[in-house]
């Protein structure tokens, strides 16, 4: 097979290039089986044709089994990634470009031109927006407590006694009465009054995501077209 001469419609072969791969979220189907409509297997994805100014797979070279080689658009492949399969649904013998036709000039019988156009894909991802430092400090607060405090107080009465007395009671005397009285004394202890308990919630706040997509509109000049016929 001639299916190195050419690269159709200019596009790129992805195994003879190394300035581009398939992206991260595309899938790489080289080497995946071809089957159709019926589940019949047809061949396999030898090669993808990468389209450059658009930075997009444009066609799956195909191996057929025991056959040529065909070009199939990606937008009319199914791709099964479960069963690592390619699905042509609307395959049929002929409906396809050949390696073989790809090197010759001349009309084909059938020219197809795909439109393409971006899909705006919203992801999302966690960062850090700040954070919040519960912590918790010392402060001094002067306390006034009133309390009760008791002491004794000196307590004379004097009475009236008539009586004798001995020669012996006349002399110097005296009697010590000792007085006592509360005092306050301050003790302090540590109590625990309250607690914070720290945690986090999820809260969901709907954005609304601009950006601009591009797509692909057919241009049909027929001015030049004498013969056509209308259908």
């Amino acid at each position: 097979m001639q299916k190195d001469v050419v690269e159709p419609h200019g596009l790129k072969r992805l195994s003879k290039t190394s300035d581009y791969q398939v992206a991260p979220h595309e899938t790489d189907v080289r080497g995946w089986t071809v089957v159709g409509k019926d589940g019949q297997k047809i061949g396999k994805v030898d090669d993808l044709l990468i389209d450059t100014a658009r930075m997009k797979v444009a066609e799956f070279e195909i191996d057929l089994k025991g056959a040529d080689c065909i070009y199939v658009p990606a937008a009319e492949a199914r791709v099964d990634s479960t069963r690592r399969e390619v699905c042509l649904d609307r395959y049929a013998p002929g409906a396809y470009r050949t390696a073989a036709s790809a090197g010759r000039t001349g009309n084909y019988a059938d020219e197809r031109l795909t439109r393409t156009e971006e899909e705006l894909r919203v992801g999302k991802r966690a960062v850090e927006t700040g954070e919040v430092v519960v912590g918790k400090h010392v402060e001094t607060e002067h306390k006034q407590v009133p309390v009760n405090l008791k002491r004794e107080e000196i307590v004379i009465e004097r009475r009236p006694v008539n009586r004798d007395a001995g020669a012996t009671d006349i002399r110097d005397d005296e009697i010590r009465v000792p007085l006592t009285e509360e005092e306050a004394v301050v003790d302090k202890r540590a109590v625990v009054k309250e607690e914070l308990v720290i945690g986090k919630r999820v809260v969901e706040d709907q954005k609304t995501v601009d950006a601009d997509v591009r797509r692909e509109e057919f241009d049909i000049d027929e001015t030049n077209v004498k013969n056509r016929n209308r259908r």
